[in-house]
């Protein structure tokens, strides 16, 4: 009998374990993005080599998140994208930054992540990267595309990408490891569009849209509707009266007939 109580309190512990580590896996994964309607699926198999062209469009905006929203220049820097392995991580939600995710999140300079992803390109963890142009002004639906497509295949399904929130700490949107094929048909999807939400970087302190702040070294973590509407990215849901975090931007990948990808 004393074995059997041993055993049962023994389980209750792990189940607590395991719950509370779940719950923390799953805190910036259900933050990483959302899919908008039914992604289209192709009729080309994953097994050929592909090309997306890759648009990002602005909804930061006074509208949507009120709270201290900057009167002065509100802009996007310039976007990076990478196409690559399951074994390959630009960023992650609880993660810590990269010094090219720090670089990018806090100043918009892209050099530095540019510089890893061609180092995991080496490795063949990474299959092809591609620049979008930085958002000059913020206004509802400013996009920004890549000039070229991203090349995937069928060992490099996955896409992540990231632009700086600007001005800010070290505030930043994108995705990361979105699948790019259907995983019952195999088939490479033809269109699939998706929301991303702001993300803190966790390298420098502040609250508001400010820089030059103190430094820290935290984990990745998104911007969450808590206890009150004066907080930056949150707004009010007039339908329920609820607190809200409205998404950044939208992010379509629509496959190509692209001669860069074969």
């Amino acid at each position: 009998m004393k074995l059997l109580s041993t055993t049962i309190i023994l389980s209750f512990f792990l189940n607590c374990a395991l719950a509370q580590s779940l719950r923390r896996s799953l805190m910036g994964q259900q933050y990483n993005y959302q899919v908008v309607g039914d992604p289209e699926t192709s009729n080309i198999k994953r097994n050929k080599p592909a090309g997306y062209s890759i648009t990002f469009t602005n909804h930061w905006t006074e509208k949507n998140h009120p709270y201290n929203y900057p009167s002065k220049d509100p802009h996007w820097s310039d976007f990076v994208y990478a196409s690559h392995s399951r074994n390959y991580k630009m960023w992650r939600g609880r993660g810590i930054a990269s010094k090219g995710i720090e670089n990018i999140a806090e100043e918009g300079v892209t050099k530095d992540l540019v510089r890893e992803i061609n180092s995991k390109i080496k490795e063949e963890t990474v299959l092809d990267q591609v620049m979008g142009a930085w958002i000059r002004k913020a206004t509802e639906g400013a996009t920004s595309s890549p000039k070229e497509d991203l090349c995937v295949d069928k060992s490099h399904p996955f896409v992540s990408g990231i632009g700086m929130i600007a001005p800010s700490p070290d505030w930043f949107s994108g995705l990361y490891k979105l699948r790019l094929f259907d995983r019952e048909t195999r088939f490479w999807y033809q269109k699939i569009e998706v929301n991303v939400y702001a993300w803190d970087a966790g390298t420098e302190g502040g609250n508001d849209y400010s820089f030059n702040n103190d430094p820290k070294n935290e984990n990745i973590l998104p911007f969450k509707a808590g206890s009150t509407e004066d907080a930056v990215f949150v707004s009010v849901d007039k339908d329920n009266n609820n607190l809200q975090v409205l998404p950044v931007g939208t992010l379509t990948f629509e496959l190509q007939e692209s001669s860069k990808c074969g």
